[in-house]
């Protein structure tokens, strides 16, 4: 199927191109709690504060696949998925358009 077919398919939305790369340094903009992937630690239990900096060593996408997911590696190796709005750039910066460098 061509994404002109599946662009006309009703309910479809187009996958948005995300607005980190890998290796980029980054800061957490709110604690992050376990909600349950990591099995070696408790539900609820913080697993990187607000403020924390990390490093993002892959990105993905949310099983719907129109959501950038961002694995995001923290100091002690503790690697934990991130939306956008969950981290931003070490030094500030951002790109002011999805999938526009």
């Amino acid at each position: 199927m061509s994404d002109v077919e599946a662009a006309a398919k009703p309910g479809f939305i187009p996958p948005r191109e995300p607005l980190y790369d890998w290796g980029l340094r980054v800061t957490v903009q709110e604690d992050l709690f376990n909600d349950g992937s990591h099995p070696q630690v408790p539900d609820g239990a913080l697993l990187a504060p607000k403020g924390t900096p990390g490093t993002i060593v892959r990105v993905g996408r949310t099983e719907e696949g129109s959501l950038p997911v961002y694995l995001v590696e923290f100091p002690g190796g503790t690697v934990v998925g991130c939306l956008e709005e969950e981290i931003a750039p070490v030094d500030g910066s951002r790109r002011g358009v999805p999938g526009m460098m």
